[in-house]
């Protein structure tokens, strides 16, 4: 008989992690899977993922779309040793067969392609974008159980510490430094006269939610935790300050600001309109702090004081 050591349900009920003698059972979304010794070649099938391995300091084997990586999520930075095996939607199985990595982990929006994948190595689901709009917190859950399959827990308690920090020390210094109680609006631009609005379930608002600080948008949001409307809808919103995220095209950026509606609502007549730099509106933890720190350097460098906002 076999001794099993039970680690337990750690964070996530979801994910159970126990060790047979120097073997890991991982339980996740889709099945278990059992690994004899830890893994060194890890495979990324989600940008979430890349950026919660490399937060731990672990370098992925490969990941999908690398290139989009560096251009979107950029930090923290991806080494060059790292293979790119195809695109989020569709992966390379045949480069994947012959990498012949230890593990593959994977999101739920991947889940046609779970069985090809667990034919070319031990698969794991792991999701913070899902039904239960519960972005922040999958991403601390899906760090600590990164952190056990690596053997780093105090890792991810670390990261996982420093990034709440971050978020509260962020929302105190901008309570500090002004006194207006503006909401904020979380936009990206889409179109001529469109845009998405991030709602409390998302990355974006939850990071808000932690900083002190209020969302103004309260209305229905996708998995995502957007949700994609007309300019219009912000009619009744336009009291609070909007920030929108870039990179925008120049050429693009004046052509939106200069539709009749866009002019008429307060924000924009007001020049309470901010540009966020790239960040990631569908990362991690590390996403978080950096749309944290982002946000609190831009309202801070407003000419304005009293252009900001919080609870």
């Amino acid at each position: 008989m076999r001794l099993f050591i039970l680690i337990g349900f750690l964070f996530n009920p979801a994910l159970l992690f126990s060790s047979v003698l120097q073997a890991q059972i991982i339980e996740h979304e889709m099945g278990q899977i059992e690994l004899t010794s830890s893994p060194q070649k890890i495979v990324a099938l989600d940008w979430v993922i890349a950026e919660s391995l490399l937060a731990l300091d672990i370098t992925p084997y490969a990941m999908s779309d690398k290139k989009g990586y560096q251009e979107w999520v950029q930090l923290p930075t991806v080494p060059e040793s790292v293979y790119s095996v195809g695109s989020r939607r569709e992966p390379n199985l045949e480069l994947l067969a012959q990498l012949k990595p230890d593990l593959i982990i994977m999101s739920q929006h991947l889940s046609p392609a779970f069985e090809k994948l667990s034919s070319i190595a031990p698969t794991v689901v792991m999701s913070v974008y899902s039904n239960k709009k519960d972005p922040y917190h999958a991403a601390e859950d899906l760090l600590r159980n990164l952190g056990n399959i690596v053997e780093q827990p105090e890792k991810a308690d670390q990261v996982i510490n420093e990034v709440k920090l971050t978020l509260v020390e962020n929302g105190d210094r901008l309570r500090q430094a002004k006194q207006d109680t503006r909401a904020l609006l979380m936009v990206r631009l889409i179109g001529d006269k469109h845009l998405r609005v991030h709602g409390n379930t998302s990355l974006a608002g939850q990071t808000l939610t932690n900083m002190g600080l209020t969302n103004a948008w309260k209305g229905e949001t996708n998995l995502w935790g957007f949700a994609s409307i007309g300019l219009e809808k912000l009619a009744d919103k336009q009291q609070a300050n909007l920030i929108y995220f870039g990179p925008i095209d120049d050429k693009y950026k004046q052509t939106f600001f200069a539709t009749p509606l866009w002019k008429a609502l307060a924000f924009s007549r007001e020049k309470r309109v901010y540009e966020l730099p790239p960040v990631w509106t569908f990362g991690g933890l590390k996403s978080a702090q950096r749309l944290s720190n982002s946000i609190t350097a831009l309202l801070l460098s407003a000419s304005d004081i009293n252009k900001v906002v919080r609870k």
